[in-house]
């Protein structure tokens, strides 16, 4: 007899949890229920996409026109409805995602997390990842490539081509031209062209060398591990070597247990939601709070209007 004592209690503590009328109680309630869905929506998705997280946000403009700002994105594991395909793979055999050649992929820059990031709770989490196209795979002990498209996300290059850079700086600026061209000469400090900076110099393309349909590679220092070669379409240059994470340490090739997926389709502006996740939060407790507060309004009202009598048979009114 002992031992149902406690199942029996536990039976009517769910019970008392499930039909109490405090608001407090009531409150819990809600969000349980919300925990509950949320929580299996997001076993569905794992099971689903193979990786976690399974959608993320854009957050930036670096891949407009082709990904905006708050379009959220469904990502799946790198190897899921087939092999990821790099620029230079996909470029081959006229494969296109998101508007240009190869996959986009979502990665952790020089494999930087932390708890919330592991767990997926990006929004809370200060390390977000990248969302870039993937542009080539660079081995260890190979010269580092950058890719540079002057027309950024409007036009996709048919191809690029080497770069060969000055020895000496004008107005600070190492000269860059194609290899099989004549250096530039008589740089002036208006002259037009493509300006941009790494982490160690910076660097100038004249526009007389601008050709259209075609974009530019440069080759820098050994890497000193495999990866993948990163670029966002609106950006001028690829971001290894080029953009920075973690006060100013630069990107380095992405290693592959550094890729969180690839990114299969997106929903426009939807994204806006976890972008603004903690206003979000409020809003859906205050209306859970609100609808509470009206459905025992009514069910007040409705208790009240059966305790009112009825009039006895035959009974006349006065008029």
């Amino acid at each position: 007899m002992e031992d149902k004592e406690p199942s029996r209690d536990i039976r009517t503590m769910i019970k008392a949890f499930r039909t109490s009328e405090h608001w407090a109680v009531s409150l819990a309630r809600d969000i349980l229920w919300v925990v509950v869905v949320v929580g299996c929506i997001a076993l569905a998705l794992y099971l689903i996409c193979g990786t976690w997280p399974a959608v993320v946000t854009v957050e930036s403009g670096s891949m407009e026109p082709h990904m905006n700002i708050g379009d959220l994105v469904f990502v799946v594991q790198q190897d899921r409805f087939g092999p990821l395909q790099t620029w230079e793979e996909a470029q081959a055999i006229g494969y296109q995602k998101f508007g240009d050649y190869g996959d986009v992929i979502i990665y952790r820059p020089d494999g930087d997390t932390d708890f919330w990031a592991s767990i997926g709770l990006l929004p809370l989490s200060s390390q977000h990842p990248i969302i870039h196209r993937v542009m080539s795979w660079v081995d260890a002990g190979q010269p580092e490539p950058s890719y540079l498209n002057p027309y950024r996300g409007q036009e996709t290059p048919a191809e690029y081509i080497p770069l060969a850079t000055s020895n000496t700086t004008v107005f600070g600026y190492y000269l860059l031209y194609p290899e099989n061209a004549t250096p530039p000469e008589n740089i002036t400090a208006d002259a037009q062209g493509m300006a941009f900076s790494t982490a160690d110099a910076k660097y100038f393309l004249p526009t007389q060398y601008v050709v259209a349909n075609q974009g530019y590679i440069r080759y820098s220092a050994l890497t000193s591990h495999g990866g993948y070669i990163t670029k966002g379409d609106n950006n001028p240059v690829s971001d290894e070597g080029y953009l920075t994470v973690n006060n100013n340490q630069t990107i380095e090739p992405v290693e592959k247990q550094w890729v969180v997926g690839k990114a299969l389709f997106t929903i426009p502006l939807v994204g806006l939601l976890p972008l603004n996740i903690w206003w979000v939060i409020i809003v859906v407790i205050v209306a859970m709070v609100l609808w509470d507060w009206y459905a025992k309004k009514e069910a007040a009202t409705g208790r009240k209007a059966g305790k009112v009598k009825a009039p006895k048979k035959g009974s006349r009114k006065n008029k």
